[in-house]
């Protein structure tokens, strides 16, 4: 056999899909098998993927020549602390040799965080502050000066790490813009000095 007349990856693949009726496909071992291994043999933006993560992800694989589509669910989100996962929908035109995503959607795959309404928060602490006085939210020191407890009123473990560090920049933020505008000083993060003068 010449180097011309080679059978390729997606030459194997054409065969496979030929002898299956169009349609939502059951059973796609030997398919992702096949297309996994000629995954590179196929020009579009792939990110990211690669031909062996397709073995056992793919969902919802449906077969109307020539086009092939399916649902894979990707996980970089929750390695950096999301609840959610992408799903990226793609479509493979064996024809054209094109494997490109069609749509990106997301699959909550633990409960997200209880939500937080900041306002009645920064209210509390804006109150405790102004009074002079310390609670559970805010400390006071020696020097008149202020400091908010942000790892008390948002612990550690209390949400995943990039909504914990959302929430604690959010309320900062908040009763910084309301103090500063009243003339305090704001020294670091948590901490805020009372206007002179």
């Amino acid at each position: 056999m010449s180097e011309k007349e080679e059978v390729t990856g997606v030459d194997l693949l054409r065969a496979h899909l030929a002898t299956i009726q169009p349609g939502e496909l059951a059973d796609t071992t030997d398919l992702e098998r096949l297309l996994a291994a000629c995954w590179d043999q196929f020009s579009g933006d792939y990110g990211g993927m690669d031909g062996y993560k397709l073995l056992g992800r793919t969902e919802d694989v449906t077969w109307l020549p020539p086009k092939l589509t399916f649902t894979i669910e990707r996980h970089g989100g929750t390695i950096m602390g999301s609840t959610r996962a992408e799903l990226q929908h793609w479509e493979v035109n064996v024809e054209q040799k094109t494997a490109v995503i069609v749509k990106c959607g997301h699959r909550q795959l633990k409960p997200m965080a209880e939500r937080i309404y900041i306002k009645p928060l920064v209210e509390s602490i804006l109150a405790a502050i102004r009074s002079g006085s310390e609670n559970e939210l805010v400390a006071k020191h020696d020097d008149g000066t202020f400091s908010l407890n942000t790892t008390l009123i948002f612990p550690k473990g209390s949400a995943v790490r990039m909504t914990l560090e959302g929430r604690r920049k959010r309320l900062r933020e908040a009763v910084a813009t309301v103090l500063v505008k009243e003339g305090w000083q704001r020294r670091g993060n948590d901490m805020f000095r009372p206007p002179t003068g």
